[in-house]
């Protein structure tokens, strides 16, 4: 994926979309917690491997990178994701996940909760 790689774009999306996005994603369903800071920090990790696989100048904005190589932004793709696993859990069939009691996230508290990344 450096400068003198001769994979097409399409073969370098590709790549970052099996190998890294996933790694970058792991455990995102309860990032709803986790401070903006080290959301951003993935962000800026997208952002930096966007512009290596597409080898655009400095000034073009990362948003429109995103745009053109159809990236769902990161936060936005974690919150897919919480959405999915929430569900999971919430129509699953194992008793002890049953029994795990529900909490409502619109109550106010003290820290964050993962499943505030939904709403």
């Amino acid at each position: 994926m450096g400068k003198n790689s001769k994979l097409s774009l399409r073969n370098k999306l590709l790549l970052y979309k099996t190998l890294m996005r996933p790694i970058m994603s792991y455990a995102s369903p309860v990032w709803g917690a986790a401070a903006k800071t080290h959301i951003n920090k993935l962000e800026t990790a997208q952002n930096k491997i966007a512009r290596q696989i597409t080898q655009v100048p400095w000034y073009v904005r990362n948003k429109q990178i995103q745009k053109e190589l159809k990236l769902t932004p990161l936060l936005d793709y974690f919150r897919k994701l919480a959405i999915k696993f929430f569900n999971n859990i919430d129509n699953s069939t194992n008793t002890t996940i049953a029994e795990i009691p529900r909490y409502d996230p619109s109550e106010p508290r003290k820290r964050k909760r993962p499943r505030t990344l939904l709403g």
